[in-house]
């Protein structure tokens, strides 16, 4: 198992993280591919070039392209986002998640600049993909608790190629802090 930190490779953007992972993956004939938010965009980029039927792709809290409401709403949030206090941006991103691992997510993504948060969540309010590309197994997680995403989950399971969706009970957006075990048992029925 590799679990590799895209943060230092995300303060030079999305696709500079999707290359990350496609050059590790290059190294397999097959891989599972696993990713939350974020991380979900770039393993469905990369699940979607590597067209091999013996992958298996995990996302939870992935979506194909967001509704142009919320794209609106997340790329206006990027272009406030300089002008707003030093830190606010990176404590709203780690504000849902559970106390306990609230302090070290924060730590985690410290190194990346407000401009640079910005830039990743315009080009994650522009990604598309289309899931019929992916050809691997599929297994579409969502938290039951992750209203934003609950909707976009299910309509990416309704398009991706040979998916499984599962809601992980008692969890929001991040499903694997949430219900680790219940997230856990889930990854591996995959």
């Amino acid at each position: 198992m590799l679990a590799p930190d895209l943060v230092p490779t995300y303060r030079r953007g999305l696709e500079a993280a999707v290359e990350e992972v496609r050059r590790i993956a290059a190294t397999h004939p097959s891989v599972t591919l696993c990713g939350l938010s974020l991380g979900a965009l770039v393993a469905m980029r990369v699940a979607a070039e590597r067209a091999a039927d013996d992958d298996t792709l995990v996302v939870c809290a992935g979506f194909e392209r967001l509704p142009p409401g919320i794209r609106r709403r997340v790329r206006a949030l990027a272009g406030i986002s300089r002008f707003l206090p030093r830190g606010f941006l990176h404590r709203q991103l780690v504000a849902e998640l559970p106390e306990p691992h609230r302090a070290r997510a924060l730590e985690e993504i410290a190194p990346l600049r407000a401009r640079e948060l910005s830039r990743l969540m315009w080009e994650a309010a522009g990604f598309e993909l289309d899931p019929g590309l992916i050809v691997a197994r599929t297994l579409v997680l969502c938290g039951e608790r992750d209203e934003a995403n609950l909707p976009l989950a299910r309509a990416l399971a309704r398009r991706a190629g040979n998916p499984t969706l599962a809601l992980v009970p008692d969890a929001g957006h991040v499903a694997n802090l949430d219900n680790p075990a219940a997230f856990s048992a889930l990854l591996g029925s995959s």
